[in-house]
């Protein structure tokens, strides 16, 4: 009996969200088993189906035909992953096959047909594995009604009218009943406790994955770390094109785009300072240029005034 894991909401954490990879791995899984119980009941109906071809029955045809209708409503829902849908309908597939096989008994219901009852369980069986661990008392409880009410309305036959009224209508009436019981509060149990497990290896997993991001983090951000003070130190000494190279998974992505902008205004201060500093040098320059002029100017306005004093207090000859 295949248990599919966290079917049953209870028994996992509300707050838990699963991750989109394990969703599809849960619900392939849960669609192949679907299938190998649809494959297997429908090898079953097709028996039935040539069995009732070969007796020339027809409410054994009508049987197997219903069967197999309800057979490819459940692929048909299998397929389109509708499988709570699909999992009722494979249910009343082997309830309803049961019931009719009971009650169209032809000369009523005889000791031969109570081993059906406890083919009933299959039932139980597949509403465990496949629907909520809790569904399996719902139709326990549906079983249990059927079994009784066969028991007590449907006309018997004489050998079964004897054994009724003897000392063994115990185990007649009392022992499909109780297998019921015991089949669906045994599987309950341990499809909970299966299903608690998977809860448990689930959520390890989940705390590893999280170690496993947390240490990948930490690693990055001493990386990041490192990278920037790299920066910081080569920029210090004079690299002026430097900057810094971060992903933007980095969690100190931000302060790199912030040191890059600050490395290139700081380009561009440095930039503005050269400019300015040969600007002074050439009015410096200028100036000097200018000031030597003027003094050039001067030295020779004041040797023309000279030669033309000199020339005036000389006499002429």
């Amino acid at each position: 009996m295949a248990v599919l894991p966290l079917r049953d909401q209870s028994a996992s954490s509300p707050s838990t969200s699963k991750r989109p990879r394990i969703v599809m791995a849960e619900n392939s899984q849960y669609k192949q088993v679907l299938s190998t119980i649809l494959a297997v009941i429908l090898v079953f109906q097709m028996i039935n189906l040539i069995e009732a071809l070969l007796s020339q029955s027809n409410m054994d045809l009508v049987t197997a035909a219903i069967g197999l209708g309800i057979c490819g409503l459940a692929i048909l829902f299998n397929s389109l992953n509708m499988f709570m849908v699909a999992s009722i309908l494979l249910i009343s597939v082997v309830d309803l096959g049961c019931g009719l096989m009971l009650l169209t008994t032809p000369m009523g219901l005889d000791v031969a047909n109570l081993p059906v009852f406890d083919v009933l369980i299959v039932s139980e069986l597949i509403a465990v594995s496949l629907l909520p661990a809790g569904s399996v008392f719902i139709v326990a409880a549906c079983n249990i009604t059927f079994i009784v009410a066969d028991l007590l309305l449907q006309p018997h036959t004489p050998e079964l009218h004897m054994l009724l009224n003897s000392t063994m209508v115990y185990n007649t009436v009392v022992q499909p009943v109780l297998l019921q019981i015991v089949v669906a509060a045994v599987t309950y149990i341990w499809v909970r406790s299966a299903l608690k497990a998977l809860a448990r290896a689930d959520r390890a997993e989940e705390i590893a994955e999280l170690r496993r991001r947390e240490t990948e983090r930490a690693h990055e951000l001493d990386r990041g770390i490192e990278h920037l003070s790299e920066v910081l130190t080569r920029a210090a000494n004079g690299d002026r094109m430097m900057h810094a190279e971060l992903r933007q998974s980095n969690v100190l992505w931000r302060l790199g785009n912030t040191l890059n902008l600050l490395l290139v205004r700081l380009r561009k201060a440095l930039q503005s300072e050269q400019e300015n500093k040969r600007l002074r040098g050439e009015i410096v320059r200028l100036n000097m240029a200018l000031f030597e002029e003027r003094r050039t100017n001067r030295l020779r306005t004041w040797q023309t005034r000279q030669q033309n004093q000199h020339e005036r207090e000389t006499p002429p000859d």
